[in-house]
């Protein structure tokens, strides 16, 4: 994989964790501080992860098959799953607020699963990669590498 595949999801989490997290701040500013931070805290980290998980959950998916129930379940399975984990972590830290604050990224974060499922459902399906080469002693051929004219 490439840098930039890794830099967009960290990106996108990053942007992600600030918006619902300032989020998490505005549903609980009723409350103790402590309370508000914590509350804060806790969305900021799952909006992070949870933008790396869904992408990587949805990608896992589709390279099964792509099928109708296969991409109905790409969408809404892992998004399941992340709205559980929220709830149970924020029930844990003691957020006052649990679905005023997770609704805005539960409802958007849906919105992005579906259309990132409808996107990479039209695309082209990704080979799979080639298998190494391997000598007659059993060991892998390291690939070969070109070498530049006039080096």
């Amino acid at each position: 994989m490439s840098l930039k595949r890794h830099r967009t999801p960290f990106f996108m989490g990053v942007l992600a964790g600030t918006v619902y997290g300032l989020w998490a701040v505005y549903a609980n500013w009723g409350h103790p501080l402590p309370h508000v931070a914590r509350a804060a805290s806790a969305q900021f980290a799952l909006s992070f992860c949870s933008t790396s998980f869904l992408t990587l959950a949805i990608e896992l998916v589709l390279r099964r098959s792509r099928s109708t129930p296969n991409l109905v379940f790409a969408a809404t399975g892992p998004h399941a799953a992340m709205v559980a984990l929220f709830m149970t972590v924020h029930w844990l830290s003691g957020t006052p607020n649990i679905l005023k604050t997770i609704t805005p990224s539960a409802s958007i974060g849906l919105l992005f699963c579906i259309a990132y499922v409808l996107k990479r459902s039209r695309g082209p399906q990704e080979a799979p990669a080639p298998a190494p080469a391997v000598d007659a002693r059993g060991f892998v051929e390291p690939p070969a590498h070109k070498v530049a004219p006039g080096s």
